[in-house]
């Protein structure tokens, strides 16, 4: 079930990386447009809309409120269920971001260049002139960049905080990159775990429920645990309008009603989300002020009204009825009122899903925040992504770097190999043959560093490489494409024999 995802910039070489890793490691690619065409099964959305997520035509986000949350939830679902029902994916695309950080069995990588790279890779088939380049790597960011701010909480699309490697494919070359990701995916922390395995049945059952939440038109944030479901109402505005859709349907059914209008009354507080006392003057009963507005109306409107304050207790909803004419009037003036029947609605939907065994309900960190706020994350996110003078260097998050049990390195060139060696001192060196001088490269190396433990990948049909790799100190040398298992096997074999060398 081990899987990896990965992200990219335009113009970095991505694809022929993506391809050269799901070759080495015989996993199977999955795109964005599978993902679409999923949620698109699951959910009954048109294809075609939910790609307009990724559209630079369709403005911020690619569609905004409900609609982008929506879509966002069931691509999520998509994708948590190929996780839990599929083994050794690739995922490559927008959607990879959708994966959760803490599954132990994901390797996140995101394929990135400085500004100069980017522009020279665009440019060296003579398809594009360097100001078209620009252009589309600008229009290009910005989309990527609305989608990490809709989908993260991060405003940098390279952030370190995203992902376990960074990767500089202009730096590295297309080889050496995909090697590196290949390297990381046999470190010991990235493997498939009874844990990992329960942590991707954990994102695929709250993956359902937000899903489902979403069909029904709530803004929802969802985390499970071995069933038990963690569920947080995300946006005040979506509240707010699925409760008074939910009042408008009940009302609708009364006989005699001619139209229903619903707002806030002066009363409201969008900040009280625990029922506090409001710091208000004092007034008389709100059924009393409802009574008086009602006192010169028809028979028929007071009796209307009455049926309506029965069927909706101001205790229950803090909402005030005003009839006239058949046409009914309600204002919402507690919100804590309003939030709770909203709160026991999400969570009963909830239940009816196959796997919830408790629902516990909350308020998001952003419920309260508006369109200001979204506002300045992205303009930090257009910010970062302007800056032409950033530098990327090969970067491992703390995760590989500390928990791993293979202290390995990958190589793919000499200038390579003996440059990293003055940086670093691993105990493994994967070493990718080269060409004709591979083996020259490996003399050198095991001269000038005879305690580093060698393993070095050659292509089909050179049996006289394996002999000469081996007669030089090679520890093993393993034909291409490699299979994920066998090479994970083989570094934590070299790395038993460094240590044993290494002890006195």
């Amino acid at each position: 079930m081990t899987a990896i995802t990965i992200f990219n910039g335009r113009f970095c070489d991505a694809r022929p990386v993506v391809e050269r890793v799901a070759e080495i490691t015989g996993y199977r690619l999955v795109d964005d447009q599978e993902i679409i065409a999923d949620a698109a099964r699951l959910s009954g959305l048109n294809r075609a809309m939910i790609a307009g997520m990724f559209s630079a035509e369709a403005g911020a986000f690619g569609m905004a409120g409900p609609d982008r949350h929506r879509v966002v939830s069931w691509l999520r679902h998509a994708m948590a269920r190929k996780l839990a029902n599929e083994k050794n994916l690739v995922f490559w695309g927008y959607t990879a971001l959708l994966a959760p950080r803490d599954c132990g069995n994901i390797l996140g990588v995101c394929l990135v260049n400085e500004m100069n790279d980017r522009l020279w890779t665009a440019c060296r088939d003579g398809e594009h002139t360097e100001p078209e380049a620009r252009e589309l790597m600008a229009v290009d960011d910005r989309v990527r960049g609305e989608w990490v701010v809709g989908v993260t909480e991060c405003n940098d699309p390279w952030s370190e905080a995203l992902y376990d490697m960074i990767v500089p494919v202009g730096a590295l070359g297309v080889r050496q990159s995909a090697y590196l990701i290949v390297e990381q995916l046999a470190n010991a922390v990235v493997r498939d775990s009874a844990a990992a395995k329960a942590r991707a049945e954990d994102f695929r059952l709250a993956a359902e429920v937000q899903a489902e939440l979403a069909r029904h038109g709530h803004d929802v944030a969802a985390s499970a645990r071995a069933g038990a479901l963690t569920l947080s109402l995300e946006s005040h505005d979506a509240t707010l309008q699925n409760g008074t859709r939910n009042l408008f349907e009940e009302l609708s059914e009364f006989k005699g009603v001619r139209g229903v209008e619903i707002g806030t009354g002066q009363r409201y507080n969008p900040n009280d989300v625990f029922q506090r006392a409001a710091c208000i003057r004092p007034c008389r009963d709100a059924a009393a002020v409802e009574d008086t507005e009602c006192s010169s109306a028809c028979a028929g409107d007071i009796a209307l009204a009455g049926a309506i304050r029965a069927h909706l207790p101001y205790d229950a909803w803090g909402v005030s009825v005003f009839v006239k004419d058949g046409f009914v009037s309600l204002a919402v003036n507690d919100h804590g009122k309003l939030l709770d029947r909203m709160a026991r609605r999400v969570c009963d939907l909830a239940m009816t899903i196959d796997g919830v065994t408790s629902v516990e309900f909350g308020i998001g960190r952003e419920y309260h925040q508006g369109v200001a706020c979204a506002r300045i994350r992205r303009k930090r996110c257009l910010a970062a992504l302007a800056d032409d003078r950033r530098k990327f260097v090969p970067t491992l998050s703390p995760r590989l770097r500390q928990g791993g049990e293979a202290g390995s390195f990958a190589l793919y060139d000499g200038k390579s190999a003996f440059y990293t060696m003055d940086e670093h001192e691993p105990e493994v060196v994967v070493l990718d043959m080269p060409g004709a001088d591979g083996t020259d490269v490996l003399r050198r190396f095991k001269r000038d560093h005879p305690e580093t433990e060698v393993l070095v990948l050659s292509g089909r049909g050179a049996e006289q490489d394996h002999e000469a790799c081996m007669n030089l100190g090679a520890f093993a040398c393993l034909k291409k494409p490699v299979n994920t298992a066998a090479l994970s096997e083989t570094i934590r074999a070299a790395c038993e024999k460094y240590r044993s060398c290494s002890c006195p």
